[in-house]
């Protein structure tokens, strides 16, 4: 029992540090931020260099939005705050 709580406890402290206590707000602005520059990396392949990226520009927005919200909604439904 005692090593299941500080596993959790460890897998808490991670998300922590991963989260690094950045708000909801903060985690959304940095979502946009990062999102605008994917697009603006697929204008530049698609335009400038003719390369299709949609399929992994796809991929790369879903693990930006785990990156950025996960940690905060885990720790949210764990601590409460």
């Amino acid at each position: 029992m005692n090593s299941q709580n500080r596993s959790g406890s460890a897998f808490l402290e991670k998300l922590e540090q991963v989260n690094d206590s950045r708000s909801f707000l903060a985690n959304l602005f940095g979502f946009v931020c990062v999102g605008c520059t994917l697009g603006l990396a697929n204008l530049i392949c698609r335009f400038g260099l003719h390369i299709e990226l949609t399929y992994v520009l796809r991929i790369l927005i879903v693990a930006v939005a785990a990156y950025f919200f996960l940690p905060l909604f885990i720790l949210w439904l764990w601590k409460g705050r």
